[in-house]
């Protein structure tokens, strides 16, 4: 394999959240980030539980403003579309969101328990390989996007 050779797996599921290819909005750095989709370290193929760690490039070590944003899984991981047109496979809110207390996690990262656990895996209603969009709820356009894979 190619790249950085010291960061480990911890099973689940990645995103990294950059700026929006096609938007032309200035994106606040605290939204970018990574979304981790796990099951607390239970070793399943299932996600019952996002959680949001801040870049550490950021200005702010803490995900302000996160509580009132929405997280869409798209239908596909085409991002060439507007994620405006691209419909989504699951949606839901951060607002349940609590600080994380784990070694491991950045300071200001947030866990969020999903409503129900989502397939770590390709195809069918899995999530890997999928489009993953940040809105938050007082904007027309997303305000992070990735694409979900393996971690």
């Amino acid at each position: 394999m190619c790249g950085d050779h010291t960061r480990h797996s911890y099973g689940g599921a990645l995103a990294v959240l950059s700026p929006p290819l096609r938007s032309t909005r200035f994106m606040p750095p605290e939204m970018t980030g990574r979304l981790t989709f796990h099951d607390c370290g239970k070793g399943s193929s299932l996600a019952t539980h996002i959680t949001f760690t801040p870049d550490e490039t950021s200005t702010s070590n803490s995900a302000v403003g996160l509580d009132s944003c929405v997280v869409a899984i798209h239908e596909t991981g085409d991002l060439t579309k507007s994620a405006i047109i691209s419909p989504f496979l699951y949606k839901f809110s951060m607002t349940q969101g609590l600080p994380t207390e784990q070694l491991e996690q950045q300071v200001g990262s947030i866990e969020v328990p999903l409503s129900h656990p989502m397939k770590i895996e390709v195809g069918g209603d899995g999530i890997i390989g999928r489009r993953v969009t940040l809105w938050s709820q007082h904007a027309v356009d997303p305000i992070a996007e990735g694409i979900i894979g393996y971690n």
